[in-house]
């Protein structure tokens, strides 16, 4: 028996991804694609700890609880710790003022690479989140990762796929992971003893990160995030650049969570709108809302919703690229006035 709990849904592609291994045939450079929180990166490591665990025998399966890997073997330990010397990750480097992965870092394990393996059966390098990589980075891994050294294989994270350069998902044998069913979600948040867990799991939209971020307390941030969003936009211009000016004081690491719950609050807006206006049967993430629903869905569809959406994607990019906060947010927000109209 496995000391590792089950993986929380994608069954059918772990079982394939496991299957795959077992006959010797996983794809030297696999790109798991989904939304932030679905379980991407634990299914990388799953993967390198399956690939060398030695404290597990016979064929690979997934039914109930794995054999393979083991979780109690010291090279699954080392894995789940981080600490492997074969499973190497090129991750943002946080001391620079941008969240990228360096090009420098790139070189560095694609160095290590040629090396000989200190003791695992397969080496992995896992690249989370792919889109760190800006082009440069990005090219200087391609003609490895087209030809890996024999024994190596990577594993590449993304939230955004079409973000990659083209070469980078055509050498990638794409693996999707969707949202986990609500009621799988809503069982696994009820074992770990959260309340209100069918409104999280529906927040979370299948996502079992997010859902553990969106505990009750997180719920009640959330809830008062998007009545003071609602509230701002019907206020004078004046009052509503104070309030943009509170969000975004401090350093650029104090309010950049703030504007990120703001963000995410307008696209569940947006969500809602066009589930309303598309008659969609699909369960709104405002249920306590529906006016404000409609009054949305009225007023912004179907043209509003594109260019609203579109000024919430510009707010991220000019944040990336460090345009000051409070500019970043005010133009999002008069789009957002101008297109609902008055109240």
């Amino acid at each position: 028996m496995s000391a590792l709990p089950s993986v929380l849904g994608h069954t059918a592609t772990i079982a394939s991804l496991w299957g795959a291994l077992s006959r010797g045939a996983l794809h030297h450079a696999i790109l798991l694609e989904g939304p932030e929180g679905v379980g991407k990166r634990l299914v990388a490591d799953r993967i390198a700890m399956a690939a060398n665990c030695g404290g597990a025998s016979g064929e690979l399966a997934l039914a109930g609880i794995t054999q393979r890997p083991c979780g109690r073997c010291p090279t699954c330990r080392q894995i789940a710790a981080g600490v492997h010397p074969d499973v190497m990750v090129l991750e943002p480097d946080t001391s620079r003022a941008a969240a990228v992965i360096p090009v420098d870092a790139v070189r560095t394990v694609i160095r290590q690479a040629q090396f000989h393996r200190y003791s695992a059966a397969h080496r992995f390098v896992i690249v989370d989140p792919a889109e760190a990589m800006r082009e440069a980075a990005a090219n200087a891994l391609l003609k490895t990762l087209e030809e890996p050294p024999v024994g190596t294989g990577f594993l590449l994270i993304t939230h955004n796929a079409r973000s990659l350069l083209p070469t980078i998902r055509s050498r990638c044998q794409r693996v999707r992971l969707g949202a986990v069913p609500e009621d799988q979600l809503c069982a696994w948040l009820e074992g770990r003893g959260m309340t209100q867990v069918e409104q999280i799991a529906r927040l979370a939209l299948g996502c079992p990160g997010r859902a553990l971020e969106l505990g009750t307390s997180a719920l009640e941030i959330r809830t008062g995030v998007r009545d003071a969003l609602l509230g701002i936009l019907r206020v004078e211009l004046g009052e509503m650049f104070a309030y943009t000016a509170k969000l975004t004081s401090g350093g650029r690491a104090a309010w950049t969570p703030r504007v990120d719950a703001l963000l995410e609050v307008i696209e569940d807006l947006l969500r809602d709108a066009v589930i309303h206006a598309s008659r969609a049967e699909v369960p709104l993430l405002n249920q306590d809302l529906p006016h404000e629903v409609e009054r949305w869905a009225q007023a912004l569809w179907p043209g509003g919703i594109e260019r609203c959406t579109a000024a919430v994607q510009d707010c991220r990019d000019d944040l990336r690229v460090f345009v000051p906060g409070k500019t970043a947010v005010d133009a999002l927000l008069c789009t957002l006035r101008r297109e609902l109209g008055p109240s």
